[in-house]
């Protein structure tokens, strides 16, 4: 195999260099001494009774086709493919992905900080101290804005997507999830940290701490933090695969198909969707309903 592999990679350099017309010919050329003596055997006659032919423009070399002769139509792709490898490097990681990295580190830090916020005051008390000297109207009004933005957001960018998706139309499936990234680090991303931080300074206020919130106000917290990891897991690292696979029956359809489909990958995210409104529904249930203060949870008798 390493010796076919050489032979051929040597093939390769050859038609590279009897095509740039470096070499005209493979054979091998008369002595120095003999073209000399013919020179001087015909000086003062014509070229004609020298028996010395006119020169001539040079032709194509038949040797890149003779030694393609012998190779079949998978064999010469091979040796044109493995010659362009030898040349090309590997591509890099395009800004895309570099992009979408760095934006799920920066997620990651910003569910981690949020999440130990929340642990920390529901297990050892207010932290930090200065929410006491806050407004309770303050963090009301914006639990209220963020909630809403929250919960809004989320129902209206699945019922969206699902129609994006229904569509099976390839401009706007790209312009979507081209979007996606942008709407979730202008309305989910700031909507979910404002809500949850004054949903805390609240239960500081009214009840002394989330440690010691009535039990309807922890199961909120815990619901969304739940939420938290559903969404990263499920969506943020299926958008990529989308936008990949939107990209490519874009490309499809510039070069003329037609009877294109949705790819699988948006179609199955219409799942992640869906259990995240369930997420947003349960959490404004226990706002209203409050269980465990205006009456039992359903599974108290069991705990």
């Amino acid at each position: 195999v390493a010796a076919m592999m050489f032979t051929k990679s040597s093939i390769v350099a050859v038609l590279a260099i009897a095509s740039s017309g470096v070499v005209d010919s493979f054979s091998p050329s008369a002595p120095r001494s003999l073209v000399v003596n013919q020179k001087n055997a015909c000086i003062g006659t014509s070229s004609s009774s020298c028996g010395i032919k006119p020169s001539k423009m040079p032709q194509d070399s038949s040797t890149q086709l003779s030694l393609f002769d012998f190779l079949s139509k998978e064999d010469q792709t091979e040796l044109v493919t493995n010659g362009v490898e030898l040349v090309e490097e590997v591509p890099e990681a395009t800004e895309a992905d570099e992009a979408k990295k760095a934006e799920i580190i920066a997620l990651a830090i910003w569910g981690v900080t949020l999440s130990a916020f929340i642990l920390i005051n529901n297990s050892y008390g207010p932290w930090p101290l200065f929410m006491k000297s806050i407004p309770e109207r303050t963090f009301f009004l914006s639990h209220m804005i963020g909630g809403m933005l929250f919960g809004g957001g989320i129902i209206l960018t699945t019922c969206i997507e699902r129609l994006v998706a229904k569509s099976n139309n390839p401009d706007v499936l790209q312009f979507w999830f081209k979007r996606v990234p942008e709407l979730d680090g202008l309305i989910v991303v700031p909507a979910l940290t404002i809500s949850m931080v004054s949903g805390t300074g609240l239960s500081i206020v009214r009840y002394g701490g989330l440690n010691i919130a009535p039990p309807h106000v922890s199961a909120i917290f815990w619901t969304l933090i739940a939420f938290l990891s559903w969404w990263a897991a499920t969506d943020l690292t299926t958008q990529t695969t989308a936008l990949k696979a939107v990209d490519q029956m874009y490309e499809s359809y510039q070069n003329g198909e037609e009877g294109l489909e949705t790819p699988k990958v948006v179609v199955d995210r219409h799942v992640s969707n869906v259990v995240s409104c369930f997420f947003v529904l349960t959490l404004y249930s226990f706002m209203v309903l409050k269980p465990g203060t205006l009456f039992p949870f359903p599974w108290s008798p069991w705990t």
